[in-house]
């Protein structure tokens, strides 16, 4: 089964996003981070590993994960892979709280998981190929996953601590959300912990217990997620790029890049530049 390596956002009406997970071409990670929306990474070819609140989790071709909302997780692709994400707004899902705005998937292999793969490389296939009515058939396949997700994977006794930790969670995401509109400004703790009415020691801890990384590495990563883009598609050198993007200055930007990327910033540019 061939996918192209085109990013697809689906046009107005359909109710979830589809695309393709861009560490496609191997040699990436996407960090630490959480979102509200439940997510589904179905491996076509390749493989991925996943790490979900530390635990790893190692997906081969015809193999998926479910990451359920506000979870916090990471993904490595060292190698090429060719991995479908789908992603569905919680809201979806409303029916079916077990709590306050709350759900859970399991993360473990069941019977159906064959079914569930053809279901989702299904849904890509129809959008790819857009013959006639496709947009009924996608929106078919979809309220079939969505059958699957709620009556197999379901997990309708969940533990306390769960809930609890997915409430914080909810409040971080504003924050957060915060963070990634005025993470060119100077964002300081003190600052963003005075905006939401914290002291800034109890928003400190708040990241490190139920997100497990630092409010700086948060900010930080946060940066080199935009810089990274910038570099490979701008035409901005490399200290506009650290100032764009909250950095003090391209040695700052150059060490932050070299910790998190294992290269500079103009070998990683030149790198991406060989392979257009």
């Amino acid at each position: 089964m061939q996918f192209s390596h085109e990013l697809i956002v689906p046009e107005e009406g359909f109710p979830f996003k589809l695309f393709l997970f861009e560490g496609s071409e191997g040699n990436y990670r996407r960090d630490k981070h959480w979102h509200r929306s439940v997510e589904i990474f179905a491996v076509c070819k390749g493989s991925l590993r996943f790490f979900i609140d530390e635990r790893p989790w190692d997906l081969a071709a015809d193999e998926f994960m479910i990451v359920n909302s506000n979870e916090i997780h990471s993904v490595d692709s060292p190698l090429p892979n060719e991995t479908i994400v789908l992603q569905i707004p919680l809201k979806m899902f409303e029916d079916y709280f077990t709590g306050e705005q709350f759900i859970w998937f399991t993360h473990e292999p069941g019977k159906r998981d064959a079914r569930f793969m053809e279901l989702v490389k299904a849904l890509y296939r129809a959008y790819t190929e857009k013959s006639c009515g496709y947009d009924m058939k996608m929106k078919s396949l979809f309220y079939n996953i969505m059958y699957y997700l709620v009556k197999e994977y379901r997990l309708t006794e969940v533990d306390q601590d769960f809930m609890r930790k997915n409430k914080k969670l909810t409040r971080l995401s504003a924050i957060t959300a915060y963070m990634k509109d005025n993470y060119t400004e100077e964002l300081s703790l003190e600052e963003v912990a005075w905006v939401f009415g914290y002291s800034p020691a109890y928003l400190s801890r708040m990241f490190r217990k139920y997100a497990g990384i630092s409010f700086k590495d948060y900010v930080q990563s946060i940066r080199l997620g935009y810089a990274l883009k910038e570099l490979e598609n701008s035409a901005y050198n490399i200290t506009e790029i650290a100032l764009r993007n909250g950095f003090s200055g391209s040695k700052a930007l150059a060490r932050a890049f070299q910790k998190k990327y294992g290269m500079l910033p103009s070998q990683y540019r030149l790198l991406k530049s060989q392979k257009k």
